[in-house]
Parts: C-alpha cells; structure tokens; sequence
C-alpha cells in the first residue's frame, strides 16, 4: 500500500519532465545560440515562436547579420520565415570559404536579403538528407544552386536580366557552372553568355562571353565582348582584345586588358599587360583624348593594387582632376589606399589631402577631410569638410562653406548625418550679411527622378532701407547639370519701409511660370505688385506689371491702374564682371489729372502724355527720349493754362537732368490776370534754369514778343509789345458803364527781370501806334469833382474827348509789384474847338495786388457761371 504512491509519484515526475521536453529543448537551444552570438528581442507567438528582433554577432562584437520577424513554423524539418535580412561584412572572410557542415533538415525562406554590393533578394534555402538548395531571386532575374555535403559535389545555374543590375539597359546573361567543394578547397568552372545587350534607346546590340574557373587555390578569368556595346548618351566600350586575368588568393598574378570608351566628349582607353610571364605585375596606360577629354595616366599593377602614378586630366565640363602622388586602386579582396587629389572648376579647387580608402570585399571606407577653395561669380568661397564616407552615406561633422564678396558674406551650416541614397536629401541653414543688413534662411534638396529638388528660404533686410524693407524670398527649385529652376509661384516679398523720407509699401515679385537658369542667364515670366510710395509732398498710388526675361535680355509692362498710366520697358546686360551694365528702351503713355498733382506744385486737370527713349546703367544711369504733351490744362496758384501742346526732348547724365522742345511748346491760353492767347515759345533746361526763345502770345488785342528770356535772370532782358488795344485795356475795369474809354493801340519795349519769386520792370517805354481816343463820361463822380475842384472841373472838361496824337509813358516796376508810371500826352478836344492839350502826370499801382485781385474776380465769376460754390460757402 505504500508502495504504489510513490510509484504514482514517479510516473507523475516523468510525465510532467516528458511534456515540459520541448520547453527544455527550446530552452537550450536559446542557450547555445546565444553562446554563439545570437541576440535577440521581444519574444512571441504566432503559430510558433516570432522573434521580433535579432542580431548575429561576431565575437569582436560585429553585427554579422540582423533581421526583424523571425518565425518558426514548423518543428520537424524546421522551417523558418524571415521577411527580412541583412548582412554586414566583418573582419576578413576566407578567401575560399569553409563548405556547410552537418545540420538537421530545415526549410529557411528570406523574403528580402541584403547583402554588400548585392540588391536585396529573396531568398529560399533546403536542405534534405544533406542536399543543400539554394534559390534566389530579384525581380526577373533569378539563380539555383544545388550542393550534395556526402560527394562534395555542387552546380549552379541561372538568368540575369541586364535591367535588373543596371537601369536602362537590356539583354540577358545566362550562366552555369559545376565543381567539387571539400572542406575549404573549391574548384569548379563557370561560364556565362550575355546575349542582345545594350542600351534600351538605342537599337545595337551585342554578346558577351564570361569564362571563370578555380582549381587547387588559382583562379582564372577570360571575358571576350563580340562588338561595342552601347552605353547610352552616346557612349559605346569596346574591347579590342580578350581580358585575361589569373591569380591565387593573395592576389593577381597575370593582367591583360585593352578597354576603350568613346562618346560625344571624346575617348578614354585603357590598357593592361604583365611585365613577363611568373611576373605577379605589371604596367599600362589610361589615355584621354577628345573636345572635352585629356591626359594620360600612366599605370602600374601588382597582386594587390592598380597604381595611377601622378597625372592631370581635363574632364567635361571644364573640370580638371588631379593628383601629386600614385592612387591605389584594389585588385584584391581587401586593402587600403591613401589618396591625395585635387579636383578644379575655373578658380575653385576641391582637395583632399592623405585621406584613406579602404576596402573589403565588396565592402568600401573612405575617411578624411575635404577643402574647397576659390572664386566664382566674383565671390571668395571657402569650407571643409571632415567625415567618412561608405556604401550608407557619409558622416561625420557638419560641412561648412563661407561665401564672400564686395557686398556679402555667407555661411552655409550642411549636416551630412541624413545624407543616404538614394535622394540624398540635404537641409542646410545658411546666415551672414549682405551690404551690412543681417541675412538668414534655410535650403532643402533631396535627389528625385533623376533631379535635384527642394526648398529655398530666406530673408534679409534691404540696404536700401533705413527702417523696415525685410526682404523675404520662399522658392521651390529642382534641376540638373546646368539647368536649374525655380518653380512658378516662387516669391520674393519686401516688406514696408522708409528709404530716406519716403515710405515704400511691400512689393511682391512673384513667378508666373517657371525660371530658367543656365550659364547664358535666366528666362521665365515674373508679375511684380507694389503697394505704392508715400512722401511728404507726393505719392505713387500701386504698380502692377508683369517682367519676361530670356537670358541677356529682358521686357516689362507695368501699369498704374489709379492713373491709367502704362509703361514698357526693354533691357538687355552689356559687358561682363566689374563693367556689367544694362541699356533699353522705354516707352510711357497716360492721361494726365489732378491725382498725379501733388509735390509738383502744380494742378494738372487735363491731357495726355506720351514718351519714348533709351537708358543705360552703368556706374550711372544715362536717359535720352522724347515726351510729347497734348490738351495739356493746369492750374499753377491761379494762373490757368489750356490747350498746352508740344514735344520735349530729355536727357539725364550723372545727377542732372536737362530738357529742350523739339519746335515750338504752345498753350491755347494763359490766364495770369490778363489772358494771353497762342501763346508761343521754344524751352531748354536744366531743371534750375529755363532758357525760353521766339517767345510769342497775343495779349488785349495786340502782341508779345521776346527774342530770349530766361528765369531765373538778374539782368534785365527786353519783352517787345505791340497793338495793343486800349479798348482791352480800359475793360479790365470790368464795369459794364465804365466813366473812361479809350480807343487806339499802343507798343512798346518792357525790360524785365525774371527772379526765382519775382518780377521786375526797368526803363519801360510805350508809345501810340496810331492815333488815340479817350473819352470821361459824365458820372457822379465826375460832376462831383468839377464842384469841388475849379481847376480839376477845367481838366476834366478837356478831356472830356480827346483825340491823341501823341502818347510816351516811361515805367518802373519794384520785385514788390509796385509799378510808377510817367505819362505825357498830346491831343485835341474836338468838342472844344481842337483845343490843344498837353498832360503830364505820374501814376502809382500795385501791380501784382491788381492782377491778383483780377483773377480773384475772374475765379469768382467763372465758379458762378459754372454754378460751383466758392471755397467756405454753402
């Protein structure tokens, strides 16, 4: 009875040690493949374990293979999933490496494999009854290899699609290959045919033949290509003679090629020979020849390296490549080399000095520090470099560049860390100062569809501005070669701003289709939009337009909606470097009116403008062209002009601005007080002084003349007058009954002195053209007079009419408007029997309070005849 519950109790421990059995299993193999680098996280189940993370390490600690997802699904034969793996390269592999040792039938199945140099791949791996197979697969492209472990027998077959390696291009090569494989000794033979190979755009095509084989440690290969094969932009390689080459794994030791490459820049043609025969190395020669190629390099090779000995080549592009001591160049699995190279680009120059390049298998490392150096486009560029660079990308610090110049000095900050194919995207900050004024933005680029794209911003403050006037620019560009873009929509906006005392309002320019930028210019449709200018005594209300440039040359239509007015101009870039300039045209048509009035002192209420010219900038802005004016009326402090007409000639060197009408400048009529008609004249100036000549103008009946005036004058320049109707005269009575008429016409000579802000009269003389008449009608005042006055009674009666035979009048008139006139006249009254009469008399007037007051009264009646409201009525 006591006997059997222990037996009960031991079958139970049995049991329960049988079902936790794959628990332990599973337990030591974690065990064990951890022991032998296997790392691994986040441990689960889905239809069998599922590592979700693992890495195989090396015992130095090397990743030697990751991956994500691992999952078992079956436990006999042991099946394993993968969607993913990727292989690294260590520490040196075997040159021929160890065959597969024993292992338990198993099933691996690799949905993308990654390995150095390889694309990704999927994979299957089987292995039965020690029978390995092996398949993989990468787009059309597809090998088998099959191993027997038992007789060490092994063979391999497939078909590589030429597009699959290499983009553009089409064929097939097709390869088998068979052999034994103990232990770490490999030999075998492997052949391969290329067939209908060559660029997908051209229509040759050609074959290739690929012979390989190993045996006791040596390997050889011989390579034959039927014709040219087409690489495309024009460029084709052939080979005039098959490339032999032998070895052992340390290295080559028998070299014979002859490779040329020819296309549109010219030739380059390599050759390669062995020195003797036992000779593990040799010498040869890289020849460049053509309209963008040349140089020669002379070579030499051993086991391990292809040596470049010193040389310069030209490259497209004007780019000069070269190198003060031999580069090295690997013809063995693993190596390293130091490089000292200099690279040339008109004046900038791009060096790298005792940097290394190393390399194993298909694995590469260069690391060191790269300088730029020079100037482009009439700017210093300096920056370096210092980092590493492999088949991932580049990294270490971040790449820094200085751009300086007469105005500006820039700093462009690149980070590398993010560099990685196949975009390479880049996002850089840049600052600095441009003529002073700080400047700051950032620049993005990644490479897409066989192009460089991104994103410019910016914003620096104008130099032209003393307060405000931020100038931003946000910019998409793409490009490549030496045609870049900037996409439409592109804008550059400055803000408001005061330069000097005028406050500009923001500006847009922004890209209407997309610009062109090439080493001959730029090209593309601009739209600008202003805001305008406000002064102290004048405004500009807002300018739109559009701007088309096409390289050299440019053209603008802008308009101002508010006046009507349209302008065009034309320009095309003259010289080069320090004398770079521009000329063109310009062309302005617009109505004339009050809005465009102010700061000039002048109200224009009605006309057309219309010009023509040609400018030029250099160190100075040059102007020449043609205004003409027609139906021209102003308004200058009450003094009125209509029909103004006339054509002016313009010219602007350095500050001043000169002007002279080409024929006669006339007005239909000035109102200055007494109206003057058809009035006449040739103009030239400068701005500060008007020279007028055949100055002409109808003035109460009669006529003004002038040889030559000019204002402003301190001398005093003689005005001729003559006719003159003293009917006129008397009417500016402006008294419908007026107690005096005359009748008759007088002329004379006037000198004047045209001041800035006055008008002066000196030694005037008048006489009678003809004879004269004047009559005083009896009026209150006059009979009043004649009582109160026996002697002023006498005179009156004598001139009651009187038939003038003879009138002289001398007059002087002050800069203040006071004029004094001395009268003598001569006649005859008729009504007294001829009594003869002789009268002296002086005579004292404000000239210019009479004038002023005549305008006054004529404004006045012109409103009420108008039926406008003065000024302060209601």
């Amino acid at each position: 009875m006591v006997s059997r519950p222990a037996f009960v109790r031991c079958k139970s421990s049995w049991l329960i040690a049988l079902a936790l059995l794959p628990l332990w299993l599973l337990l030591a193999a974690a065990v064990a493949a951890y022991a032998y680098g296997l790392r691994a996280r986040g441990l689960g189940w889905q239809d069998g374990p599922v590592l979700t993370q693992w890495r195989w390490l090396q015992d130095d600690g090397c990743v030697q293979a990751q991956g994500e997802s691992l999952r078992i699904t079956r436990w006999r034969p042991l099946t394993v999933d993968a969607p993913s793996m990727t292989l690294f390269a260590c520490k040196p592999v075997a040159a021929v490496p160890t065959a597969p040792p024993w292992t338990p039938p198993f099933d691996l199945s690799i949905g993308a494999l990654s390995a150095p140099g390889l694309p990704p791949m999927a994979v299957a791996i089987r292995q039965r009854e020690q029978r390995w197979q092996a398949r993989a697969r990468h787009q059309r492209s597809e090998a088998v290899a099959v191993y027997d472990r038992m007789s060490g027998r092994w063979s391999a077959q497939g078909r590589i699609q030429a597009g699959d390696i290499a983009p553009g291009f089409v064929g097939a090569l097709t390869f088998t290959g068979k052999g034994s494989w103990r232990g770490d000794r490999l030999d075998g033979a492997f052949r391969a045919q290329g067939r209908q190979l060559g660029h997908s755009k051209l229509a040759r095509r050609t074959g290739a033949t690929f012979e390989a084989g190993i045996a006791a440690g040596r390997w050889r290969l011989l390579a034959t290509l039927d014709a040219p094969l087409a690489l495309g932009d024009g460029w084709s390689l052939e080979a005039s003679q098959a490339l032999r080459a032998s070895g052992d794994p340390g290295g080559v030791t028998a070299l014979s090629l002859d490779l040329r490459a020819a296309g549109p820049q010219g030739s380059v043609r390599l050759s390669l020979d062995t020195e003797g025969t036992g000779v593990a190395r040799g010498q040869g020669m890289l020849t460049l020849a053509g309209p963008g190629l040349a140089g020669t390099v002379p070579l030499r090779w051993n086991r391990q390296a292809l040596d470049l000995l010193p040389a310069t080549l030209t490259l497209p592009e004007g780019l000069s490549l070269s190198w003060p001591r031999p580069l090295a160049l690997p013809l063995a699995s693993s190596g390293e080399s130091s490089i000292s190279a200099e690279l040339r680009h008109g004046e900038l120059r791009l060096k790298t000095v005792d940097s290394l390049l190393s390399w194993q298998q298909a694995r590469w490392h260069w690391q060191g520090r790269l300088e730029l150096t020079g100037r482009t486009a009439g700017h210093a560029l300096s920056g370096a470099w210092q980092g590493r660079i492999d088949a991932a990308g580049p990294a270490g610090e971040p790449a820094r560049l200085t751009v300086s110049g007469t105005d500006l000095l820039l700093s462009l900050h690149l980070p590398v860390a993010g560099l990685r194919a196949p975009h390479w995207p880049v996002h850089a900050r840049f600052s600095g100062r441009y003529r002073g004024a700080p400047l700051s933005g950032t620049l993005s680029a990644r490479h897409e569809r066989g192009r460089w794209e991104g994103i410019v911003e910016g914003s620096v403050r104008s130099p032209l501005h003393s307060r405000g006037g931020t100038v931003s620019v946000s910019a998409r560009w793409h490009g490549r070669g030496t045609q870049w873009f900037l996409a439409a929509g592109s804008r550059a906006t400055v803000a408001e701003g005061l330069i000097g005392d005028v406050l500009l309002k923001p500006v847009v320019v922004s890209a209407v289709t997309p610009l062109r930028f090439t080493p001959t210019g730029a090209s593309g449709t601009l739209r600008l939009d202003t805001g305008g200018a406000v002064a102290a005594r004048w405004g500009l209300p807002a300018v739109t337009g559009q701007v088309a440039i096409a390289g050299r040359q440019g053209r603008a239509r802008l308009r101002v909606p508010t006046w009507q007015t349209e302008l065009a101009l034309t320009a095309t870039r003259v010289g080069s470097g320090r004398k770079t300039g521009a000329e063109g045209t310009l062309e302005i048509a617009t109505p004339l009116s009050a809005a465009m009035s102010r700061g000039l002192g002048v109200t224009l209420q009605q006309g057309r403008l219309e010009g023509q010219g040609r400018w030029q900038w250099r160190d100075e802005l040059r102007l020449q062209g043609d205004v003409s004016v027609s139906g021209l009326a102003l308004d200058w402090g009450s003094i009125r002009a209509s029909g103004g007409k006339g054509r002016v000639h313009i010219e602007r060197r350095g500050d001043g601005l000169s002007l002279s009408s080409n024929g006669p400048v006339t007005l239909a009529e000035l109102q200055v007080g007494t109206l003057l008609r058809d009035v006449r004249m040739t103009v030239q100036s400068d701005l500060s002084t008007w020279h007028f000549t055949d100055v002409q103008a109808g003035i109460l009946g009669g006529r003004l003349e002038a040889a030559a005036l000019q204002w402003p004058s301190l001398r005093y320049q003689p005005v001729t007058i003559s006719r003159i109707d003293l009917a006129e005269v008397a009417a500016l009575q402006n008294d419908p009954e007026p107690t005096v008429r005359l009748a008759g016409r007088v002329g004379g000579v006037l000198p004047l002195r045209l001041t800035k802000d006055s008008l002066a009269l000196q030694g005037g003389r008048l006489s009678h053209e003809g004879p004269l008449l004047l009559k005083v009608r009896p009026s209150a005042g006059v009979g009043a007079i004649k009582d109160s006055h026996h002697t002023a009674g006498l005179a009156l009666n004598a001139l009651s009419e009187l038939a003038i035979h003879d009138l002289q009048a001398r007059l002087d008139m002050s800069p203040d408007g006071w004029l004094d006139a001395a009268v003598t006249i001569k006649g005859q009254n008729p009504q007294q029997g001829s009594l003869p009469v002789i009268l002296n008399y002086t005579h004292r007037e404000n000239v210019l309070e009479l004038l002023r007051s005549l305008r006054i009264g004529d404004e006045i009646s012109r409103r009420i005849m108008e039926r406008k409201p003065v000024d302060g009525s209601r």
